[in-house]
């Protein structure tokens, strides 16, 4: 009888606890989203900023290749890559 009764007072007190939880995390979420839109409003992005990403080149001179993932070795030649372009600069060498 006293088992049934704390097994009962243990969901309930589980369930508004996971309950509590939820709603503190939606609100959470709900003014994480209107600051960063705020944020975004008072001090948007200069121009290029999502275009610039690190490019990286083969310093093989035959090769010459430029990688524009995240890579430690030259797809085509097999050397390790240096950082030393920015995307959009050179794009044709």
């Amino acid at each position: 009888m006293h088992g049934d009764l704390l097994l009962v007072v243990g969901i309930l007190v589980f369930g508004c606890a996971a309950f509590l939880f939820g709603v503190c995390y939606l609100l959470w979420s709900g003014i994480e989203f209107i600051g960063t839109r705020l944020v975004r409003l008072v001090r948007p992005r200069q121009k290029g900023e999502a275009e610039r990403t690190i490019a990286l080149r083969c310093p093989r001179e035959r090769c010459g290749s430029v990688e524009h993932r995240r890579a430690t070795f030259c797809s085509q030649c097999g050397v390790r890559l240096v950082s030393s372009v920015r995307s959009g600069e050179n794009r044709d060498r």
